[in-house]
């Protein structure tokens, strides 16, 4: 691994760690984490379903928290709003009802963007890609794209 930066994107009344180490974005909650590397989503949470929609050109993938992310108590917030994190472009929206981190991936990445919310997370990608899960049942799923 090569050396690790810290970020911390506001989340309610706290912040979500972003940590970007070679092509790879992790993100911490306090009841969460997730890794995004250029092929596979590790998602180590309490989780209650997942779901491929297809339509046309697109898929999009949800997996559901069982409950809702909770923020750390964070030492600064550094992104509110738009903003870069390596090759991440990080976008963060409040509507007070829900928060949205919406996060656009490297072109090496074989999912386009996605979108996590304190509910669920969604990964948008093309819908030729072939998607395979390796679960630990409702602890850790691991996503592998192809």
């Amino acid at each position: 691994m090569g050396r690790r930066e810290s970020f911390y994107v506001r989340w309610g009344k706290g912040a979500l760690e972003l940590r970007v180490a070679n092509e790879a974005l992790e993100i911490r909650a306090a009841n969460a984490e997730l890794l995004f590397e250029p092929r596979s989503i590790v998602v180590e949470a309490k989780y209650s379903y997942k779901r491929e929609v297809e339509d046309r050109n697109r898929k999009t993938l949800f997996i559901g928290f069982a409950e809702e992310l909770k923020p750390l108590e964070a030492p600064r917030v550094d992104i509110v709003g738009r903003n870069y994190v390596g090759n991440f472009e990080v976008v963060y929206t409040d509507l007070e009802f829900e928060r949205y981190l919406t996060v656009i991936t490297p072109a090496s990445f074989l999912y386009d963007y996605f979108v996590l919310t304190s509910k669920d997370v969604m990964f948008y990608m093309q819908a030729k890609r072939k998607v395979y899960f390796e679960e630990e049942p409702y602890d850790k799923i691991i996503v592998y794209v192809m």
